[in-house]
């Protein structure tokens, strides 16, 4: 079982890395892909990939909270609490309700929800970090 605890927190790390390619793919298009001829196949090709990410950005937000919840039960059930576990898992928890207000509540419209969203999510990727370099702790 221990196995199963590891394979989920990895499929949170990837699950939330496709996530949080919702910024920089946007950023990237509209630096350098936007400049490019309609008819270039590299933009094409990058609208494409930028489309599925946008589009399916809460999909893959909410595939890393069901992993999340599967992972921390089986830590708490077969391992043990891992503090910076907790507070990585609570920061993307809250991410996510908040993810959830702005899209459902708000209609995706920018106000002070959106960037404490962005932030926490920064916030997110410093306590995974430290939770996978302090592993045990």
């Amino acid at each position: 079982m221990s196995n199963w605890g590891s394979i989920l927190g990895w499929i949170i790390v990837a699950a939330l890395t496709i996530t949080l390619m919702n910024y920089p793919v946007k950023l990237i298009y509209r630096l350098r892909i936007s400049k490019l001829p309609a008819s270039s196949r590299w933009r094409k090709a990058y609208s494409r990939i930028q489309q599925v990410i946008v589009q399916q950005h809460r999909f893959f937000a909410l595939t890393a909270t069901l992993a999340l919840a599967a992972h921390v039960v089986l830590q708490l059930v077969y391992r043990w609490l891992s503090w910076t576990g907790l507070v990585a898992a609570a920061l993307l928890v809250v991410n996510g309700f908040l993810g959830g207000y702005g899209h459902f509540v708000r209609k995706k419209k920018r106000s002070a929800w959106f960037y404490i969203h962005r932030s926490i999510a920064a916030l997110a990727v410093l306590a995974i970090l430290t939770h996978l370099l302090s592993r045990g702790l």
